[in-house]
Order: C-alpha cells, then sequence, then structure tokens
C-alpha cells in the first residue's frame, strides 16, 4: 500500500471514523487536498468495502468557476465515482446573510453536503483539511481571542463530518499527486492576500518558521493536546449540569445554586453555557461579557437576572438558578368551555367543564383546580402575567397587584412567566395554582359552575 494511504488509513482508524461498507460523500473542490483525498479514499476502497460519491459546490465567485465543476465532474467519471454539483451565488448569499464571504462559502458547502447526505444516505462527509489548514485556523482563532475549544482547532470528526487529512501536509498529497501524475485544480484566490487565512499562509507562517523550522508540527500538537483537554472539561461540564439539574423543560432549565456554587468558577461559568445550550439549542458560546454578568448573578442577591442572547435570560431565586425564555402568550389565547386549551408553553393544559351548583365537588386545596362562577363569565381567555395585573384575592374588597402576590409568595420571576391566567373580560378570575378572584367565587345564587382543572400535557 502506498505510505500516504497508509498514514490515512491509520488516521481513520484510529479515530474510527468509518466501518465496513460505509458510503462516504466526498466534498470534492478540484483542488490538491480534496482530489488527493478522493484518489486515497479509492486506494482504501476495497480493503474496507467503502462506496464513494463526490460532491461539488460552484461558488460563482470566479469567472471560471463552473471549468471547475466540470473537471470535477470528469475525473469522477474517469475513477467511476457518482458525482453530485451545484451551483450558489456566494457574495449575493454572504450580503443578505451579512456573512463574509468566506463564512458564507462554508456555512452554504456544508449546508448542501449535509442535505446531500440525508437523502442519499451517506453514512459519512470526508473534507481534504490538512494539517496546515488546521494549523492556520489555530493560528486565527488565537489572534480572535479564542479560548481553549479554538486552540484546539479542526476536530477530527463532528457529526458526520470526518477529516482523514489532517495529519498529512500539503507537501506529502502535492507529493503524493505529482508522483502518480494526477491532475488537479489551481484557485488563483488561494494566493490573494484579501482573505485573512491565506495572509497566515503566505506571510505570518513563513515569518514563523524562520524562528522555529518545525512551527507546523508543534502547532498541531498543540491542538491536539488542547483538543485532549476541551473534551475532558466537556464531559465533566456535562456530568457536573446533570448534577446540578433541578428541572428542565420547554419553558426553563433550572439548576441548584447551592451545588453550582461548590465548583471553581470556570466550571461554573462552562455549566451555564450547557445549561444556556440545552434550553437555546445553540452550539454557540456565551462571550466572556455575557459570563461576567452571568457570574455577577450567581454572586449576588436573590432576585437577580440579566439577559442572555436568543432573548433568554438567566435568574438567581430561591437557591435556584433559571435560564428560561419570556413566553409569547401576552395577548391570550380562547379558552375552550368545556374542554381542553392547549397553553404555548409546550408543558401544561386548561380542562374545564361546566357543572350544576348541585355537583359541586369539595374544594381542592392545592389550587390546580378553580370552581368559579360561570354567570359572571364572558370572553374567556388566558394568557400569562404582564405587569400592572391585579386581581381581588377571595375574601378582599381591594385589589392587588399579582406582582406583589409573586413576591407574597415567593414565586420567582421564571416561575411568574408559566402560571396561566383566566381572564374574563378585562378581569382576572384565576391565577392558576395560586388563587381565584373574590369577584368570581361560589355564592348561593351560583347555578352553573365553570370547572377549571391545570394539568400536565
Amino acid at each position: 500500500m502506498d505510505a500516504l494511504a497508509a498514514k490515512v488509513e491509520h488516521t481513520i482508524l484510529e479515530n474510527g471514523f468509518i466501518k465496513t461498507g460505509d458510503r462516504i460523500l466526498v466534498a470534492l473542490s478540484g483542488g490538491p487536498d480534496s482530489v488527493a483525498l478522493l484518489q486515497l479514499l479509492t486506494l482504501l476502497k476495497a480493503k474496507h468495502d467503502l462506496r464513494l460519491a463526490a460532491a461539488h459546490l460552484d461558488h460563482a465567485i470566479r469567472p471560471k468557476s463552473a471549468d471547475d465543476m466540470q473537471f470535477c465532474k470528469a475525473l469522477c467519471g474517469r475513477m467511476g465515482v457518482r458525482f453530485h454539483h451545484k451551483r450558489l451565488d456566494i457574495k449575493r448569499l454572504a450580503e443578505r446573510s451579512g456573512l463574509s464571504v468566506e463564512e458564507a462559502g462554508r456555512h452554504a458547502r456544508y449546508g448542501y453536503f449535509d442535505k446531500l447526505a440525508g437523502r442519499f444516505d451517506y453514512d459519512r462527509i470526508a473534507t481534504g483539511h490538512t494539517l496546515d489548514d488546521n494549523v492556520e485556523t489555530v493560528i486565527m482563532n488565537m489572534v480572535r481571542g479564542s479560548g481553549l475549544k479554538g486552540i484546539s482547532g479542526m476536530p477530527y470528526k463532528r457529526g458526520k463530518i470526518i477529516r482523514p487529512l489532517l495529519d498529512c501536509t500539503k507537501d506529502e498529497l502535492q507529493a503524493f499527486l505529482k508522483s502518480r501524475k494526477i491532475k488537479y485544480v489551481k484557485d488563483p484566490s488561494n494566493r490573494s492576500l484579501r482573505y485573512a487565512r491565506n495572509r497566515i499562509r503566505h506571510r505570518i507562517l513563513p515569518e514563523l518558521q524562520k524562528l522555529n523550522p518545525a512551527v507546523r508540527d508543534n502547532l498541531a500538537r498543540l491542538a491536539a493536546i488542547v483538543g485532549e483537554e476541551v473534551e475532558f472539561l466537556s464531559n465533566l461540564t456535562v456530568s457536573t449540569c446533570d448534577e446540578c439539574l433541578v428541572e428542565s423543560g420547554n419553558a426553563k432549565i433550572l439548576l441548584d445554586l447551592a451545588k453550582l456554587g461548590g465548583y471553581h468558577e470556570s466550571l461554573r461559568k462552562k455549566v451555564i453555557e450547557e445549561a444556556f445550550k440545552r434550553q437555546s439549542g445553540s452550539f454557540a458560546s456565551l462571550t466572556s461579557e455575557t459570563l461576567k454578568r452571568v457570574m455577577q448573578v450567581l454572586d449576588g442577591k436573590s432576585g437577580g437576572r440579566a439577559p442572555l442572547p436568543d432573548g433568554f435570560m438567566i435568574e438567581n431565586s430561591q437557591g435556584r438558578v433559571a435560564i428560561f425564555k419570556k413566553t409569547g402568550m401576552a395577548s391570550g389565547c380562547p379558552l375552550v368551555v368545556p374542554g381542553v386549551t392547549m397553553l404555548p408553553d409546550d408543558e401544561s393544559r386548561l380542562d374545564s367543564r361546566i357543572l350544576d351548583r348541585s355537583e359541586l365537588p369539595e374544594f381542592d386545596e392545592s389550587n390546580q383546580t378553580a370552581f368559579l362562577d360561570f354567570r359572571e363569565m364572558n370572553a374567556l381567555i388566558a394568557r400569562f402575567w404582564q405587569n400592572g395585573d391585579k386581581i381581588r384575592p377571595l375574601g378582599m374588597k381591594g385589589y392587588r397587584l399579582l406582582s406583589d402576590i409573586f413576591i407574597d409568595r415567593k414565586i420567582p420571576e421564571f416561575d411568574r412567566n408559566t402560571i396561566p391566567l383566566v381572564v374574563s373580560g378585562d378581569k382576572i378570575a384565576w391565577i392558576a395554582g395560586v388563587m381565584i378572584s373574590d369577584e368570581f367565587k361560589i355564592t348561593p345564587r351560583t347555578e352553573k359552575v365553570l370547572k377549571l382543572k391545570l394539568c400536565g400535557r
């Protein structure tokens, strides 16, 4: 077996990239790295019973970019490899999305490859990233002020994405192609200093090599070491988050503040990031400025809160830390009477029935069920709390702000936003699970009773 193919095979087996019979989609730009990748995987194809296909995304940036697609198509034709291709105007996409051309192109490529993998059942998507690419990424992330994750560079595997050439240098790949007289496309934009990566490749790295000729290997080794640390910290973060977890649902995630406070500040920050990712579905890391505000909330008095990305909040209350997003049911939804009203928090519902006065059972002391005078009600809706809401508590003549009632009952803000209110006209008839209004209580004159019950889905 070719020495370079053996090296790639070692990387594949060492990292558990593939299993026998896997269908692999190769990201094929036509450049030396991706062409070498396709050739090397072809050499390993029979031994591991691999089924190869290739995909090319034309970015439509250069006038002759369509020629690259034709080159890739012809190459796959000669090799008997199934070929997919698509053309996208990346410059226009970048303008619409507010991303750089490089970022827009990267998102478009991975999006295209993911769709193909889903449609045609490809097990893996192989990219031609090399050791040199990884080193450049590490330097770029260091310059940007990245944390450990950025310094760890490119992972060998992420989801379906695999990088079999990550232990190979570009020089090794060039020598492999030259020895076999394999042609490839030369992209002139790779020489342009307009792009940050090219400035690192052509200016910064050569200067660093003057200081130490082994700088590439050393930075790759640094990335590998940091990558192991990042993986360890990631596993520790997940297990710590699980230990501190009190509740997790669609509306909020709650952590035990006392347990969380027993850990080092760095781990506490990571646990909050993990909890935020679980609740929001975002994979983005929190900025250092956001984490600074988070720590002020954790170390501050009960009731402290701070904003998080995407409209989420973090709050310290009653010995718990909550990450939640305010619900959008301020305007309310019609209450189905009789019937079931599903609430938009995706965690609860209101069941309603109409009873005769004679059918009235014993009252539910838990306040999860309410019995109200149906004659006094009209235009019933269910909604959540808004600033300024008032109710006349049972047995009282005057009104009280719901915010004061919540404070008296030690109901934290993150729970207030998930407590349904039943409203008749412009009056609150029931704070579900808390109290009914005196204006809608059962009296000797009551004939029809509205029974409401707050239930989980």
